[in-house]
């Protein structure tokens, strides 16, 4: 794993590359320094500093791999004038330990969002996507029709189908000891996403609703998330049995591909 220095240092070249690879970009208004005469390629840093709204010291520091912290709004402007393409935002972001608000992980690009949707209808199993808040994005026929109570429910988030609908605890085979492993399996999502309001404000709903919840989240237990069997109560087809398999999108790891495998 990557020390902070490492991470500093790592930072520091990435902004620096893309400063100096910088030809034709706009600093103020309509003015394009690709025009002017330079020694060196690209910006310079007082530049970077004028354009992202920050101080040139404080930019300097930052590309020097200096114990700075910079803030989301910050790295915002920066990767604005660099013109970063969403990996080379994310890989920014992620150097720099904060979470991207405009993160892709909303699908706005619709060739990315069918793609998706196609491929967890594709698959002959219940299935479904995963945000990192443990909301539904997709999910297929097979999973609506054994897992209507939760998505038809109140609470369609995961968690808090788990830990505030009352039929929860009925329908999951072992909820107690389900409940505490979605916990720990949930602060690893947790961690990489702690200056994120809309996750703080997840915890604070489920600390605040639920007392097992608040107990569980104080244990500070962490899971990966990995195959393991599932039992459910079904109201209609009785008990019901499955293998479940857990995969992370390499575009944005963020989203978990869930895959309930049937057992006799």
């Amino acid at each position: 794993m990557m020390n902070d220095v490492a991470r500093q240092r790592a930072l520091g070249e990435f902004l620096r590359k893309h400063r100096e690879q910088a030809f034709d970009l706009v600093v103020e208004g309509n003015y394009k320094l690709a025009g002017r005469k330079r020694r060196t390629p690209g910006l310079r840093r007082e530049e970077v500093a004028l354009a992202a709204g920050i101080s040139s010291t404080w930019y300097a520091r930052l590309e020097q791999g200096k114990e700075v912290i910079p803030s989301a709004s910050a790295l915002d402007r920066i990767a604005d004038v660099f013109r970063l393409a969403p990996a080379e935002r994310a890989y920014l972001f992620r150097m720099a330990g904060r979470v991207d608000l405009k993160d892709a992980s909303t699908f706005e690009d619709e060739i990315v969002r069918n793609a998706v949707e196609s491929c967890v209808s594709s698959i002959s199993y219940p299935a479904y996507v995963l945000d990192k808040y443990w909301s539904p994005i997709f999910w297929n026929t097979e999973l609506a029709k054994v897992f209507g109570l939760w998505l038809e429910g109140p609470e369609r988030n995961l968690l808090r189908h788990m830990f505030l609908d009352p039929n929860a605890r009925n329908f999951v085979v072992g909820w107690e000891r389900r409940a505490r492993q979605l916990v720990a399996q949930f602060r690893v999502d947790f961690s990489n996403n702690l200056d994120d309001p809309k996750m703080l404000e997840l915890v604070s709903g489920l600390t605040q609703g639920s007392d097992f919840f608040h107990r569980a989240w104080q244990d500070q237990r962490v899971l990966f998330r990995d195959g393991t069997e599932k039992l459910y109560n079904h109201p209609q087809f009785g008990l019901l049995r499955f293998f479940q398999t857990t995969f992370l999108a390499a575009a944005e790891p963020s989203l978990k591909l869930v895959i309930l495998s049937p057992r006799g």
